[in-house]
């Protein structure tokens, strides 16, 4: 059964709408439309995942994001929509290649899977778990990449992702946090889908001029990766296999040191 995409898209982005359309069409992919949810009218059943926003350092754009995947792995996990589905924000270009490869991932990859990122080259080592041909590798990560333009969701990935539990990150940030969530993730290399293609961010567009530049913003995130080391760790050995995770990291500590390019780890 061929996968369908789900776009996320706000009302008043119609152009990204129609860049989205001719993405799909040209690649011969079912899709629809999601709504997207506008952080500033929040509803009731998502403002449960959100704290005060005296108390958040996320701005009204991404609550927006945030509570649309939210939304999104809802359909997913009650079975509106059908397992896999994949994923899209509106502003990202898909390659040719794409159905190809989503077709080999729904042969390739393992019993009790969670998500595919499709949308990020990593600057990270990798391990390889599979060839997918042409040159691209279904590989799991060292250190998750962000962004959230391209994911390839099962029904149990989606029904972790939506523990009740309050969200203080970024949507892209907290799903690096793969332990937090028992997400078993993997991605493609190299990446089928490029993120970013549409210009400026909507979702800078909501918030204070200058909030990315913002000291606490940037604080909070990166404390949160700090105070996650020793979970990263963990998840890493267990997933890996202390071999192999330990070869990552430490090609991981000589790109920090000025090396070249991550390594595929076999």
């Amino acid at each position: 059964m061929p996968v369908e995409a789900i776009v996320i898209n706000l009302e008043r982005d119609a152009a990204r709408m129609v860049h989205m359309r001719g993405e799909l069409e040209r690649c011969g992919i079912n899709y629809s439309r999601f709504s997207a949810i506008d952080g500033a009218q929040l509803p009731a059943n998502y403002a449960r995942y959100f704290p005060d926003s005296a108390q958040s350092v996320l701005s009204r754009g991404e609550v927006g994001c945030y509570a649309s995947h939210l939304a999104v792995c809802g359909m997913i996990a009650r079975g509106e929509v059908a397992s896999p589905t994949l994923v899209l924000e509106d502003d990202v270009a898909l390659t040719d290649a794409l159905p190809d490869i989503l077709n080999n991932l729904i042969e390739t990859l393992p019993a009790g899977w969670d998500l595919v990122r499709l949308s990020n080259n990593a600057k990270h080592a990798c391990i390889e778990e599979s060839d997918l041909g042409e040159g691209r590798h279904l590989v799991r990560y060292s250190n998750v990449p962000s962004s959230a333009g391209a994911i390839l969701w099962s029904k149990s990935g989606a029904e972790k992702f939506l523990a009740a539990r309050v969200r203080t990150l970024p949507v892209d940030q907290d799903l690096r946090l793969v332990w937090a969530w028992d997400l078993d993730t993997y991605g493609v290399l190299p990446a089928p889908v490029l993120r970013d293609r549409c210009g400026a961010s909507r979702i800078d567009a909501m918030a204070p001029k200058g909030w990315r530049e913002e000291a606490r913003h940037l604080r909070f995130i990166r404390g949160a990766r700090r105070r996650d080391v020793l979970h990263r760790h963990a998840h890493g050995v267990r997933a890996f296999g202390a071999r192999r995770w330990f070869a990552a990291e430490a090609f991981n500590l000589l790109k920090r040191l000025g090396g070249g390019a991550p390594p595929l780890i076999r």
